[in-house]
């Protein structure tokens, strides 16, 4: 194991530990109410985040190694920033009318939710922005500093507002901006530093151009649909479930698949901290196979802990809810459950669109969405006011990633061929068999120490597996990128 993984996994388990720990705290100083306001929240802002910055900020990841290399870095920042304070005014027409006509969030001050939401949207966008382009970069100490110095002192600010102003939902939420906010300015400080070059305005005018707009547009702008079904799916049924069944379910609710949601993306981060700045390199050539083989790697490495993510999640739902939330959540567990599954789906998806990045052909990605958003919308909707909403609502959820997952793989196989490694699949799972010895202690007295120990011991046995399946796919990934960088042919697209 090198150094730099060595860094990426240190860094992303004390992050892990971190975003969980927090977990534990907003579920004892807040009440199930706030709790539900803070996804409802989350859920607006997953909006404007999906559907109008992310794919701005696939666009960039795809050209970041060509931009370091001319040192256009700062010049490109510079259109990017014009772009989030547009964006920043226009979320509070957005969300101002959502709350007067759709009584959105009803419990929350306007006011306080509009200047809220207009300032996460621009120093939140650049916190993730800045920060993870030092990893793309291969800056990864930097990275991790940045990213777990955020977390923590995000964390701290929260606990103090929370404390000393008031305990609600956008306390909290306010308490990780200020740290966001912060520490993206620090960040964009060594970033100068790293990528050199300055601010160019007569290079900024001739980069806005329209050809130049048609061409970025080409690829955002489907990309933009695609995350708008893509939020439609997995963030929108929190809108649907306050006005339906209220802030208080969708509290445990949102708590329990928010579990589930943290581990996973925390296995998902990691995975692609370690992986994409390697699979963006690859991928910037004209050769098509190597594109593909690429991508095969790809897939072949993250599918494999996925499917044994899931298991382990699935299993230890109980030991989770105990040991991460507040006793008032208990009965989460069976939505940790869901939401493991829900996370599956979702992050194997993840995957297969990576094709669509790589070939440039982001059209691609709108039909799994859309078909996987429309489900989740209309079936939430019908199954909140059945009379076992508790158990339909998340089946419905889990039923739309499933169709997801499967359409976008047949897209996807249109583009390239793919190659699952089904060898590794099937090893993954039969080494995940043992988590099911955990239910045998579903019926003992679950005291924080004996749910810790569990987890504790499933949690080595997975790392040690995972890393023994993994560890020949990230040596090849690595052999590759090294062939690349000294065989590359072409241009970035």
């Amino acid at each position: 194991m090198n150094r730099d993984t060595i860094v990426i996994t240190c860094g992303r388990v004390l992050q892990m530990v971190i975003t969980l720990v927090s977990v534990r705290v907003f579920t004892s100083v807040l009440s199930v109410h706030e709790v539900g306001n803070i996804y409802l929240i989350n859920s607006l802002f997953g909006f404007f985040g999906l559907a109008l910055i992310n794919p701005v900020g696939m666009y960039l990841n795809r050209k970041m190694h060509r931009w370091a290399e001319k040192k256009l870095v700062l010049n490109r920042f510079a259109i990017f920033n014009f772009f989030l304070l547009l964006l920043a005014i226009l979320s509070s027409i957005i969300v101002f009318l959502v709350h007067r006509i759709g009584h959105v969030g009803g419990s929350i001050s306007l006011p306080v939710l509009m200047l809220f939401l207009m300032l996460s949207i621009y120093f939140t966008a650049w916190n993730q922005t800045i920060i993870p382009t030092l990893n793309l970069l291969n800056h990864r100490l930097s990275f991790v500093v940045f990213t777990l110095l955020t977390l923590i002192s995000g964390l701290g600010m929260a606990v103090l507002l929370v404390n000393f102003w008031a305990a609600t939902a956008v306390s909290w939420l306010s308490g990780q901006l200020i740290a966001q906010a912060l520490f993206a300015l620090i960040a964009l400080y060594h970033l100068r530093k790293v990528v050199g070059g300055t601010v160019d305005r007569s290079e900024m005018g001739q980069v806005i151009k329209r050809e130049n707009l048609v061409h970025v547009l080409s690829f955002v702008f489907p990309l933009g649909i695609t995350t708008f079904f893509m939020w439609l799916q997995n963030q929108s049924y929190r809108i649907v479930i306050e006005k339906t069944a209220g802030a208080e379910f969708l509290g445990l609710l949102g708590l329990g698949i928010g579990v589930a949601s943290s581990i996973a993306a925390a296995f998902e981060s990691l995975v692609q901290q370690l992986y994409l700045p390697l699979f963006y390199s690859e991928i910037s050539t004209y050769d098509q196979e190597r594109r593909t083989q690429a991508f095969n790697r790809m897939v072949q490495l993250t599918l494999p802990v996925y499917l044994s993510m899931t298991v382990l999640v699935s299993c230890l739902a109980p030991f989770l809810v105990n040991l991460l939330a507040h006793e008032k959540f208990s009965t989460a567990f069976q939505f940790v459950i869901f939401g493991a599954w829900m996370e599956l789906f979702r992050v194997s998806t993840n995957v297969f669109g990576l094709v669509a990045q790589s070939e440039m052909q982001t059209r691609y990605l709108v039909k799994a969405y859309l078909t996987g958003g429309v489900i989740a919308v209309g079936g939430v909707y019908v199954a909140a006011t059945h009379q076992y909403f508790q158990q339909t609502v998340p089946l419905i959820l889990v039923a739309s990633g499933l169709i997801t997952t499967i359409v976008m793989y047949a897209q996807m196989k249109k583009l390239m061929r793919i190659k699952l490694g089904i060898r590794n699949v099937v090893k993954s799972l039969l080494v995940s068999l043992p988590f099911l010895l955990a239910i045998l202690f579903y019926n003992q007295p679950r005291t924080m120490l004996s749910s810790l120990a569990i987890l504790a011991v499933s949690g080595l046995y997975f790392l040690l597996t995972q890393y023994l399946i993994c560890r020949p796919l990230l040596a090849q990934a690595q052999k590759a990128q090294e062939d690349t960088v000294s065989l590359r042919a072409g241009k970035a697209f």
